[in-house]
């Protein structure tokens, strides 16, 4: 994009075609340009443009995708409203019918939220029939497997499928919010991008939400009125399920709300991220316990992983601009240290294959791992060719989201064939 703009730079028609393709892409190819044509009076007329833009007037526009009712705030939040109180009202309904609430939320849980978002996707960009057809497909196939399968009684495939369907229908999101062209890197990186946002804001909305259940308990309970059974089977459950429409809602209606927010808490959280990882590690090798033998260490070192993979998309994102930026040797030094972790959960996972016997859950342990080993070595040789300036920020991006459709054979594997092979045990 940075070369495009450079050779139409005395080209208004063709920069605008460009900022038309891609907005986010276009901003930060000129912002990372701006310093060196900064005298020409078209690059001024462009940063005065964005800067404006960047109020939230101006919404993504995703190659192949036409802007439909994403302008009316409206539609945005009727929709947030009603998906609010029906992905609510079906978290409820165990209490209402009498059901197993454990076993219908394993069961069901899955397709409640991520389904709910991408019928909102689909409707911003006016998708053709076929496309809510795909969806409203896979969904359902996955609903009457997860309800009419023959479960066996603490069936370890059951959780299994439940976890991995998670995934297949927040894939199945992406998907609608790049209007299904699946093979757009800039859409699948502001795709995962945008669920690092999702994230800080329902971290503040939840956080806001306790302190309102607090004050109100406390204010309550002067009068001597309880709120427990209100807060128990209304406020908490609609709250929780309304956290994520509401973040989605805010980042949709004012961009700028978070746009400014996220590169700065990225800045703050991935140095103390290094601190707490470089301890972890010097303290597994004095004081951990055997990661072979101890299930409990080696999930925490699976949701290390997991949440180090989290953060260098989101951190990198932020912090492009500069090949040798001190941000992006940070991230680097975090991928070196989730290539360690990896590698003992690796052996650990194999070892108690070979000690204890195959399980459904080493199985899809060890895929994963696999996985996340190859993503981590194709993030790493790329970080370490951006900082050397031997490659973009694009080729980066694309190391971070190339993966993605292996993750989503994976989980379809572990998630509809791995029950049958183990007889929904």
């Amino acid at each position: 994009m940075k070369q495009e703009i450079l050779d139409n730079i005395q080209n208004p028609s063709s920069l605008e075609r460009l900022f038309r393709k891609s907005q986010t892409e276009f901003t930060e190819s000129f912002n990372e340009l701006y310093p060196e044509i900064n005298l020409l009076p078209i690059a001024q007329f462009w940063k005065v443009r964005l800067e404006e833009d960047s109020d939230g007037k101006v919404t993504e526009i995703i190659p192949g995708v036409n802007e439909s009712i994403a302008g009316s705030k409206n539609f945005k939040l009727i929709f947030t409203i009603l998906a609010a109180f029906i992905c609510g009202t079906v978290i409820k309904i165990p209490q209402i019918f009498g059901l197993d609430m454990q076993k219908f939320l394993i069961d069901n849980l899955p397709f409640v939220l991520f389904p709910a978002l991408s019928i909102y996707y689909l409707l911003k960009f006016k998708a053709e029939s076929r496309k809510y057809l795909i969806i409203f497909s896979i969904v359902l196939a996955a609903v009457l497997f997860m309800n009419l399968i023959p479960w066996q009684d603490s069936s370890q495939t059951r959780i299994l499928s439940a976890l991995h369907f998670s995934f297949i229908t927040w894939i199945l999101l992406g998907a609608s919010y790049v209007s299904f062209d699946l093979s757009s890197r800039t859409g699948r990186m502001l795709f995962l991008k945008r669920n690092g946002d999702m994230l800080i804001l329902m971290g503040v909305i939840i956080c806001c939400g306790m302190l309102l259940i607090m004050l109100s308990v406390a204010m309550f309970s002067v009068i001597e009125v309880k709120l427990d059974k209100v807060l128990e089977n209304y406020v908490v459950i609609y709250g929780l399920v309304s956290a994520p429409l509401i973040a989605n809602y805010m980042i949709e209606s004012s961009p700028k709300i978070i746009s400014r927010v996220a590169p700065f808490i990225s800045k703050i959280f991935t140095p103390l991220m290094l601190i707490a990882m470089t301890g972890f590690l010097t303290a597994l090798i004095f004081f951990a316990k055997d990661p072979f033998n101890n299930r409990e260490e080696l999930i925490v070192f699976n949701v290390l992983l997991a949440a180090i993979i989290g953060v260098l998309i989101f951190s990198f994102s932020g912090n492009s601009e500069n090949h040798r930026s001190v941000y992006n040797k940070i991230l680097l030094l975090l991928s070196m240290e989730a290539m360690i972790i990896n590698s003992i959960a690796v052996s650990a996972i194999v070892y108690r294959l070979f000690s204890f016997g195959v399980s459904p859950n080493r199985i899809a342990v060890l895929g994963a791992n696999l996985l996340l080993f190859a993503n981590l070595i194709l993030i790493t040789i790329k970080l370490i060719q951006f900082i050397r300036n031997k490659a973009a920020a694009e080729n980066v991006e694309s190391g971070m989201t190339v993966m993605l459709p292996y993750y989503a054979v994976w989980a379809v594997i572990i998630a509809v064939l791995m029950p049958m092979f183990f007889w929904f045990r």
